[in-house]
């Protein structure tokens, strides 16, 4: 069995981390799959998806390191080609994963104590973002 949905949700602008755990465990509980896994896709080019920590520190932390690595006040050649001035979050982006693969264990996540499935976008406007919740199994 294979179940596709898609979450909606709306970036703030800048950094932008939303927490889609209960979302992704409630598309989980009405598919009916007890045993399988579910793929989270971040439909979308200046984001990730990440299973971590949902805890203020940490996305400071985060926020802090792709400033080190990628500022938002550098020229990037992503603005001379383009129409947008995001290349920061382009490159933050290669820094990140499009995608997870989280166990399905008794109709449940099967996740850690503290794992919380992130969507991190730094798109520099708000703007609508879709993840692809695909579940299979039995």
């Amino acid at each position: 069995m294979i179940i596709t949905h898609q979450i909606e949700l709306e970036s703030r602008g800048s950094l932008s981390v939303t927490n889609i755990t209960e979302q992704v465990r409630e598309i989980v509980h009405s598919s009916g799959v007890q045993h399988g896994q579910a793929i989270i896709f971040y439909r979308h080019t200046t984001g990730g998806v990440i299973v971590g920590e949902h805890e203020p520190g940490i996305i400071a932390d985060i926020q802090t390191m792709f400033e080190q690595i990628a500022p938002v006040a550098r020229n990037y050649y992503h603005h001379l080609r383009a129409v947008d001035f995001n290349g920061h979050a382009h490159v933050r982006s290669a820094l990140l994963t499009n995608h997870v693969v989280i166990p399905i264990l008794e109709g449940d996540l099967f996740l850690g104590t503290y794992q919380d499935i992130l969507v991190i976008d730094d798109q520099t406007e708000p703007a609508p973002r879709y993840v692809a919740v695909q579940v299979s199994g039995e």
